[in-house]
């Protein structure tokens, strides 16, 4: 029996809930920030107090669970404010008409937005009530971004899959450790069903060499390629679905593909894009902000030097974060592997002075064909080009994902997706990670 699919999509109530709680989150913290800014000060009438005590082993501040009413007067206008916070505030609980005074701010413009001093002022939060609410909204804002996009993914998705899909072609291959054709799980000689999936795996055709993939003529014993024996034994009826494979043509694994200009690719490029651009002014603006902040809350660190630092952090975070978006419009260029070599490296990993790390280096020279030179470094197990590509190969380099791009793939078992750079059994038309079109 085939098991069910799982539906990944969000339900709807769960969705709401989620935009609802971030979207409470950043409007706390803004107002907060906003209130001890540009807030004003009045004194105001505490009429309802309750202090439950939670945990007396809690951090400091975090021991009881303070709810507190109240009411004040601005521009001639009476208005209310609730908050619940967390607090080792232990005040006697108010009888009924019994009041205490305590100073609220307010915006003027919008005196809705208001709260207690104590929870809006810089000077009683602290600093690390302060660095919280200047960073939870933009986490916030980032994971309401990535909810939404996920919600909006799995729609595109359910909408995509109404639609009758075309028989997808996949290339039978003879290679003795063969790929899974469903999940990409290697495979032994002669399996039947994938151990992975349980998928059912094609049969070899009796005209085509288990060994070379060479046509066999009919009626010949041996293939007329390498001189293995041909395999003779009676097919199965095909089923409709094997009807579409066509035969072995490594022809096709041969030379550049033109998927990088698919209007799918380019899109998909024009995301990346965008997604580096925003996580750029991201790690623009934390320290351009932060710094500052810091200095006027800390006494131990000057506002001017922790104004210099900032500054200084966020320009070289814009020219690090420019220069990476401009090696993406640079023009694709081609190549050749001239080298490959590996050497063992060590480096300080701080603290005492014995304190090393050994590891390996490994490199992959490249020469374009406008004479310059190109070099891949990669390190200890992260070595996949190094693998990939051997001396010899003729590569091209697409700017817009910093990918490569081997020319001959015919005697490949794997690809690697130009997108993500997620390995893929050499069958697949598509990434199984992120869906976009493999560039064969």
């Amino acid at each position: 029996m085939a098991k069910k699919k799982a539906n990944k999509n969000i339900p709807l109530p769960i969705l709401i809930i989620i935009c609802a709680v971030l979207l409470f989150a950043i409007y706390t913290s803004v107002s907060i920030i906003a209130l001890a800014i540009w807030g004003d000060s009045v004194m105001g009438t505490v009429d309802s107090y309750e202090s439950r005590l939670d945990d007396t082993n809690a951090e400091p501040n975090r021991s009881r669970t303070v709810s507190k009413g109240y009411w004040f007067i601005a521009n001639g206008k009476e208005y209310r404010g609730y908050v619940i916070y967390s607090s080792d505030e232990a005040w006697p609980s108010l009888d009924e008409g019994e009041t205490r005074s305590e100073r609220i701010r307010y915006l003027d413009l919008f005196p809705y937005v208001n709260k207690p001093a104590m929870l809006s002022d810089f000077d009683e939060m602290g600093e690390v009530a302060i660095i919280y609410h200047i960073l939870a909204p933009i986490g916030c804002l980032l994971l309401l971004l990535l909810v939404i996009r996920t919600a909006r993914g799995g729609k595109k998705k359910k909408t995509a899959a109404r639609k009758p899909a075309a028989p997808q072609i996949i290339e039978a291959r003879s290679d003795t450790n063969m790929f899974c054709h469903n999940c990409g799980n290697m495979l032994p000689e002669d399996a039947a069903f994938c151990s992975s999936c349980g998928a059912k795996i094609q049969a070899s055709a009796s005209n085509v060499c288990t060994a070379c993939g060479a046509a066999i003529p009919d009626g010949a014993e041996f293939c007329i390629n390498c001189g293995k024996a041909a395999n003779r034994a009676t097919p199965a009826m095909p089923t409709q679905a094997a009807s579409f494979a066509p035969p072995q043509d490594d022809a096709g694994l041969i030379g550049f593909s033109d998927k990088c200009n698919s209007p799918e690719i380019l899109a998909a490029a024009q995301k990346n894009k965008k997604f580096s651009i925003g996580c750029m002014w991201i790690l623009v603006f934390v320290p351009l902000i932060g710094f500052p902040v810091a200095g006027l809350l800390m006494d131990d660190f000057p506002f001017g030097e922790s104004l210099v630092i900032g500054v200084g952090i966020a320009i070289v975070m814009l020219i690090v974060n420019l220069l990476a978006l401009r090696r993406t419009k640079q023009p694709m260029w081609e190549g050749v592997v001239v080298n490959q070599y590996s050497k063992e490296k060590s480096e300080h990993r701080g603290g005492e002075d014995d304190n090393y790390r050994t590891y390996t280096e490994y490199t992959t020279i490249i020469n374009t064909d406008a004479g310059k030179k190109k070099t891949i470094v990669e390190k200890d197990s992260g070595r996949h080009m190094y693998d990939y590509l051997s001396v010899g190969d003729r590569v091209r380099y697409h700017p817009r994902f910093g990918t490569y791009e081997k020319y001959d793939k015919s005697k490949d078992r794997i690809v690697y997706c130009n997108v993500c750079t997620m390995m893929n059994p050499i069958q697949n038309d598509r990434c199984k990670r992120c869906n976009n079109l493999l560039f064969k």
